[in-house]
């Protein structure tokens, strides 16, 4: 939730390139072999915290280590976008699993050209502070993880970040000197984290349990101009209702304790967390939400959702208060772009109150 650069990834690019991959994998004959898949296509996709913004990418699906029955898909992906408010997003990403799913590895390369938005820190913020600034950035995420038992895994995790801070606006809220961070710098974090994915599918679960917890120190030890810990606990559950209705839900929570950088304190918003809130408005060193959405399928490929969240952002210095909880809210549209395979174009209509409603155009859920 940091980045909305890795927001945009996840759900513009990975889903679409599985969507495009399964249906040359169901083209094929169903033997116990399968061969690996490639795909190339343009991207469009629209969110408030990037307008419109077009791309191309490419992705492979293969299995390895043979082609077992018990061994999940692995996934390797390329991409590169260019938004109206002159963002460049390049990268790759990967999602490998070995043989029989002993071994999880997980991760992201990439290089940003990027512009953010700041309206300061905390609760108590004002629409009229909001300012931008430009940042580059070449990024590193790695994940390995060990299965432990059936659907647990137990690894590590590095984040590595080099902020180029190139623009803030003259005599706005950055350049005044109050937060830590301002000249950029490099981020690099390691520390270990635990995964469990029961699910039935990674693109619309109807049943099962996730959850992933990692714990990363920043330090001068291992090349991070900034020294802090950060805790993340992700859990999200699906109930089936009826065949074709489910609700599903998720905790979130970010703590970071130490001197992290204004641009990596926790957020809320975009369009994964608490849609309805621009990405980053409220940020601060902690943050807690919690989220749920009712999913509809009234047509063989046509489904509607209706959503709600409440996320809070707080510090030491800004103690948790529970009159500075956020609502959201909103009503979604699904169209069913594969047959075979559970992966929806999403557009969804969100709103907080006093704040603007927003749309957003993507693939894939929400959580």
């Amino acid at each position: 939730m940091v980045i909305n650069s890795t927001n945009l990834k996840q759900t513009l690019l990975v889903f679409v390139f599985v969507f495009i991959s399964a249906e040359q994998i169901q083209a094929q004959n169903d033997s116990t072999f399968q061969k690996p898949t490639f795909a190339v296509l343009p991207l469009v996709y629209f969110t408030p915290e990037t307008s419109w913004a077009f791309g191309v990418g490419a992705v492979t699906n293969f299995k390895m280590g043979g082609s077992s029955e018990n061994t999940f898909e692995s996934q390797v992906a390329v991409g590169f976008a260019y938004t109206l408010f002159d963002q460049v997003l390049s990268f790759s990403s990967w999602r490998l699993f070995t043989k029989e799913n002993k071994n999880l590895f997980a991760g992201e390369l990439g290089w940003y050209d990027y512009v953010y938005f700041f309206y300061g820190v905390g609760n108590e913020i004002r629409e009229q502070d909001r300012e931008s600034f430009d940042a580059r950035l070449p990024r590193l995420r790695f994940d390995y993880l060990r299965k432990v038992s059936a659907n647990l895994y137990a690894g590590f995790r590095y984040h590595f970040d080099n902020f180029d801070i190139r623009r803030v606006e003259p005599s706005g809220l950055l350049e005044s000197g109050l937060y830590h961070g301002l000249e950029g710098g490099t981020v690099s974090g390691f520390g270990p984290m635990l995964y469990y994915d029961s699910r039935d599918s990674q693109l619309y679960p109807t049943s099962g349990t996730f959850a992933e917890s990692s714990l990363q120190y920043f330090n001068s030890a291992i090349g991070s101009d900034f020294r802090y810990w950060r805790w993340v606990v992700d859990f999200r559950k699906v109930h089936q209702i009826k065949e074709n209705q489910h609700f599903a839900w998720q905790a979130y929570s970010e703590i970071q304790a130490g001197d992290p950088p204004f641009f990596l304190l926790s957020q809320m918003g975009g369009n994964r967390l608490m849609r309805g809130l621009f990405e980053g408005k409220f940020r601060d060193n902690n943050m807690a939400a919690i989220q749920g959405e009712y999913r509809w399928k009234f047509l063989p490929r046509w489904g509607l959702v209706g959503f709600a969240g409440l996320g809070n952002v707080y510090s030491n210095d800004r103690p948790f208060q529970i009159q500075n909880t956020m609502a959201t809210y909103g009503l979604g549209g699904r169209f069913k772009l594969s047959k075979r395979e559970k992966l929806n174009l999403r557009l969804d209509l969100a709103h907080s109150p006093g704040e603007e409603f927003r749309f957003y155009l993507t693939f894939g859920e929400a959580f």
